[in-house]
Order: C-alpha cells, then structure tokens, then sequence
C-alpha cells in the first residue's frame, strides 16, 4: 500500500472510532438507585459499563429524570421512617456533573414520585404519613399535602398534567389527584397491595400492578371505572414495576416473585410472553423508542437490557446493592 493510501486509511479509522466514542458518549444513561449500598449507578447504555457511582449517604428508592434531561431526582428515605428525618428529601442530581446540587423536603419515608411534564412539580408519595407532597421545582419548596390511601407507593402524572394517581398498599386503593385544585376527587379500589401505575401515552388508559393479588388492572381515565383485569404469572408472579409501549399496545411488568417480566397485551391484560430476568426485579424504564426495556433487579445486584423486539435480554450490568429503580437521560 502506497504512503498516501495508508495515511488516508488511517485517517478513516480515526474518524470511524471518533464517530463510535461519541455516540457513545451520547448514548442513553441509566441513573439506578441502589438501596443497599445508598448510591446511584450510572450505566452507558451503549457500552452496558458503569461509568459513574453517586454516593447518596441514605437510602434511595424513587428515580426519575426531569423531561429536558437535565436533572434527575431521587427518593430518599433515613432509618427513621415514622418521623420526618434529616435524610427524608428528593434529591436532585445534575445530569452533566453527576453530583447532588440540592436536597428537597418531600414529607416523611418518600417512596416514589411523578414529575408533571412541563417540568414544575413533583408529588411525591409519603409511605407512613398516608398522604402526597407536592413540590414546586423551580423553589423546591413543599406546596401542598394532600391524604391519600394507607402506605401510598406508586405515583404517576397524566401526559398532559392534568391528574396524577398515587397508588396504596394497604387501601388496597388508588387515589386521583387534580394538580390544578391540589385535591384528590376520587378514590378506586383495586386488587391486593397496588405497587406502580402508569399511564398509556394517550392518557386514556392507567394500568395499575397488584402484587398480592397477581394481577394489573386497567382503568379508564374519563369515568375513572376499572375496565379490566388480568392475572400475570398465574397470579402467583407478585407484580409491581411497570411500563407502556409508546403505542399503547403492551405493558411491561417486572414479576418480583417469579424473576420475569410479562409481556402483557394492553387490551386484553392476557400475557403474551415472560423474559427471565434477575432475582427479584421491580423498577422498569422504556426507551422512548419502545426498543429497550431496563429492569433493575433487587437481589441480583444488576440491571437487564431487555430488546423488546425480540424479548430477550441483550445486556446484564452489575450495579450497586439492592438495585430500585431506573431513570433515562437521553433514550
């Protein structure tokens, strides 16, 4: 090979890895919330590496990233759960430094939480106070309480803002919220321990897991009455995290019991296919594309990479102890 021909070769393969080391470097991150080790891992999605840890000093469950991608923030809770403690907040981590840069008052034991989409308020649930804190972001500041169920749990924000549903354990029920009055209008009961809910991309379905009672329950969103019901692992799978595809077609649910997730006809609630994942996984989070689901499993210490085309896991990344939950930054 003549000199010039080997320059230019060599010029297209330092183009080539430059183009690779960008992409990924652009690629998603995965922000999961370790409760065992009181941290957060930060997986490249791309590289399936960790490529940072955020010591946090308590316990995080909650995770969920601010809609421009900015900001992601995180549940914590001390060792004092009756009481409002020093350790008891919603912390907030800036995406491009990793680091904490504030610590918000969320009531007592926050659990999880919603971000409206417009990106100005977090109601967060409040385990052992039985009620919602919602936070204005832009002052951190606590503005409004309201009473929900017994052991309140999952909480989720309607696409356009207008509601967010809190679910709780020990009611057995879902609580409705109207952001703009900051009042809760309704309350549904549901099957066993209700754990998270979602809501479809249209906003006119909100399916809510059931651990105790087996199953994922679909509710409609303008009469608010249950309009189905179906049985994931025969009941016996113990749901709790869960995820709708973009299209609305398929819900996600991350068995804590049987180490799967169910792939579940939205219409229907039939499962329509189970992806073994690891020992006890309970967070779940959708790319946007509906490509990729990641699962974080509590008692295997890692996070599946699951290809939703396929229904297979492509990736497992060890992360910190007791793995929670998940938030994506830019996928």
């Amino acid at each position: 090979m003549k000199a010039a021909a080997r320059v230019a070769a060599l010029i297209v393969g330092l183009s080539v890895a430059t183009a690779q080391r960008g992409d990924a470097q652009r690629a998603a991150l995965a922000f999961v919330s370790n409760e065992g080790s009181h941290d957060i891992s930060v997986v490249n999605t791309a590289t399936a590496r960790v490529v940072a840890t955020i010591p946090l000093g308590v316990r995080p469950r909650g995770i969920q990233a601010s809609p421009d991608g900015r900001r992601v923030y995180v549940a914590l809770s001390d060792d004092h759960p009756d009481a409002r403690g020093g350790g008891d907040a919603i912390a907030v981590i800036d995406v491009a430094t990793r680091r904490v840069v504030a610590r918000y008052r969320a009531g007592t034991d926050p659990e999880q939480f919603a971000v409206t989409p417009n990106g100005l308020r977090l109601y967060a649930s409040n385990e052992d106070a039985g009620s919602c804190s919602a936070i204005d972001l832009r002052t951190g500041r606590e503005v409004a309480v309201m009473v929900v169920g017994i052991e309140p749990e999952g909480v989720a924000a309607s696409p356009d803002g207008r509601w967010v549903y809190v679910t709780a354990e020990t009611s057995n029920s879902v609580s409705i919220i109207d952001t703009r009055r900051n009042r809760v209008v309704a309350n549904l009961l549901v099957d066993a321990r209700p754990r998270a809910v979602a809501f479809s991309r249209d906003g006119t379905r909100a399916y809510v897991t059931a651990e105790i009672g087996g199953s994922v329950t679909a509710i409609d969103t303008r009469t608010r009455a249950i309009v189905a019901r179906g049985e994931i692992e025969g009941g016996e799978g113990k749901p709790v995290g869960i995820a709708v595809s973009p299209d609305g077609t398929r819900l996600y649910a991350a068995n804590g019991r049987a180490g799967t997730v169910s792939v579940v006809d939205a219409r229907t609630l039939r499962q329509m296919a189970r992806i073994p994942v690891g020992r006890r996984p309970w967070g779940v989070r959708l790319s946007r594309d509906g490509r990729r689901l990641y699962v974080a499993s509590g008692l295997s210490d890692e996070l599946s990479i699951i290809d939703t085309a396929t229904a297979r896991v492509v990736a497992t990344v060890k992360v910190g102890r007791r793995p929670w939950g998940v938030a994506l930054v830019g996928g």
